[in-house]
């Protein structure tokens, strides 16, 4: 969809409150956090494998599980990396001012919650299943971790069994994204094409409401930058 024409319909969108922002790690790394390949460079270094030649991460990440035979080394490695006070872009200001209730993130860090509270809102973080059923009284904004966050990074959605369980695990996250779906124009952005998180998710789309309706919302709800 040419942009100009995405912008007036977004914006249409979010007049009537039916819009909702999707960010990617592309929002993290710019603010100084690293990106997949970086999260898991010495990862692939102990493996003795050249992280610039890695494009399956998700799986390289399952291997460092097996090869460690349990999560906690790379939990470890997310800690390291992730557990650093970075303050918000000026893209995540500008996405916490405009007039968006809703937003979901495959992200670990918290700009977007500093970036929400900053402009005077109320928020309610959902990490993971359990969170649905604790609604934040008053909250302006719901913020949807899709893949949890720091603050329990036991629970971190990264290796591939994760990945492949996670319809067992998040079920009722996957549910509420389902009617978002179908109710909301999302903005995706922070994601590249090659970006595992996104290849994973547009996989889960096509599988919740249909290859018919991925094809239609690719042109009029969804959008990528």
């Amino acid at each position: 969809m040419n942009q100009d024409i995405f912008i007036k319909k977004f914006a249409k969108s979010l007049k009537f409150g039916r819009a909702a922002a999707f960010l990617g790690a592309g929002m993290s790394s710019s603010a100084g956090y690293v990106d997949w390949k970086g999260l898991l460079k010495d990862v692939a270094l102990e493996l003795e494998l050249d992280i610039t030649k890695e494009d399956d991460l998700i799986s390289l990440a399952q291997y460092y599980v097996s090869y460690k035979q349990n999560k906690k080394p790379l939990v470890e490695s997310i800690i390291e990396n992730i557990n650093k006070s970075k303050a918000p872009t000026e893209l995540h200001k500008i996405l916490a001012s405009l007039p968006l209730d809703t937003y979901w993130t495959t992200n670990y860090d918290d700009l977007i919650e500093k970036a929400v509270k900053s402009n005077g809102k109320r928020i309610d973080v959902k990490r993971c299943d359990k969170d649905l059923l604790y609604p934040v009284k008053g909250s302006d904004v719901i913020i949807y971790k899709m893949h949890g966050d720091i603050t329990v990074s036991s629970d971190a959605v990264i290796s591939k069994d994760d990945y492949e369980l996670y319809q067992g695990t998040h079920g009722s996250m996957l549910n509420v994204l389902k009617g978002d779906l179908t109710t909301k124009s999302f903005l995706f952005i922070g994601y590249g094409f090659n970006d595992p998180d996104l290849i994973d998710l547009l996989a889960r789309i096509r599988c919740m409401v249909g290859d018919g309706l991925v094809k239609k919302s690719a042109v009029n709800k969804l959008e990528i930058f």
